[in-house]
Formats: C-alpha cells, sequence, structure tokens
C-alpha cells in the first residue's frame, strides 16, 4: 500500500466531525497548481476554436453571398473565359481545396474548350482534383446559363 506522501498527497488531520480520518488525503499545492494551469491552457484552445468557428462561419457566409476576396475576378460565364482566367481559376481552386500542385500547361485553353471537357479529360490532367475541378466549373458554368 502506497503512503499518501509518495502518491504526491499531504495526510490530513483527523476531523471526526468534519468526516475526514486521520487517511483522508488532500491534494499537495502542486497539484492545485497544475488543475490551474491545465485549466488556463485548456480555455485558450476554447477561445481559439471559438474564434476559429467564428472565422469560418463568417467566411461561408461571404463565399456563399459571393464576396470571397481572395477569389479572382472572373467573368461569370466561363464561356467568356481566357486562358489566362482559366489559369487564374485553377490556381484558385486548387489553393483553396488544397489541391497538389496543378500543371497549368495542361489546361492551356479558354472558357469554351473547358466546356467541351469531361470528367474523365479533368481527371486525366489532375488525377488528385480533377473531380472537384470538374464540379467547380459545372456549377459555375450552371450559374451562368440558368441565371
Amino acid at each position: 500500500m502506497l503512503c499518501p506522501v509518495e502518491c504526491g498527497a499531504l495526510p490530513s488531520v483527523a476531523w471526526p466531525d468534519r468526516g475526514l480520518s486521520s487517511l483522508s488525503v488532500l491534494p499537495t499545492p502542486s497539484k492545485i497548481w497544475e488543475k490551474q494551469r491545465y485549466s488556463s491552457i485548456y480555455k485558450i484552445i476554447e477561445d481559439y476554436s471559438k474564434q476559429r468557428h467564428a472565422q469560418k462561419v463568417s467566411n461561408s457566409l461571404l463565399t456563399s453571398r459571393g464576396l470571397d476576396c481572395n477569389e479572382p475576378n472572373l467573368p461569370l460565364d466561363p464561356r467568356q473565359w481566357s486562358r489566362e482566367d482559366v489559369a487564374r481559376w485553377i490556381q484558385y481552386v486548387s489553393t483553396t481545396h488544397h489541391l497538389p500542385t496543378v500543371h497549368l500547361e495542361r489546361f492551356a485553353m479558354n472558357g469554351k474548350a473547358l466546356c467541351l471537357m469531361s470528367m474523365d479529360m479533368f481527371v486525366s490532367r489532375v488525377p488528385l482534383g480533377g473531380k472537384l475541378l470538374y464540379k467547380d466549373f459545372q456549377l459555375k458554368l450552371s450559374r451562368a446559363l440558368y441565371s
């Protein structure tokens, strides 16, 4: 059996009227200090998490309203995109979604040429992320056609 002192606690004085026996263990000041120290770390982490969540919510609201500050200024209709517009769009999407490096020379075309590409053609040019690029492009094209 371990002695309370070996466990990092101090034995208390016997106070039968308070329900404490001579074997009751009270935490040492160092244990109390550790709890306070860890609680402040947890508080910092919790505050940071709340700030990140609020930032993500505000960014998603801005993005859903089409006010994303990082989004390149492209024509709303992808069929009107130039080669440079296509390159800026690919860089933006790959950066936003943390895709591996996309070789822009594989997309040396304008917006009309992108309209003719199938999902398989996107995936053959960008194996990790081609499907996402295709869906994002189709979403932009649908918005232009049906709005």
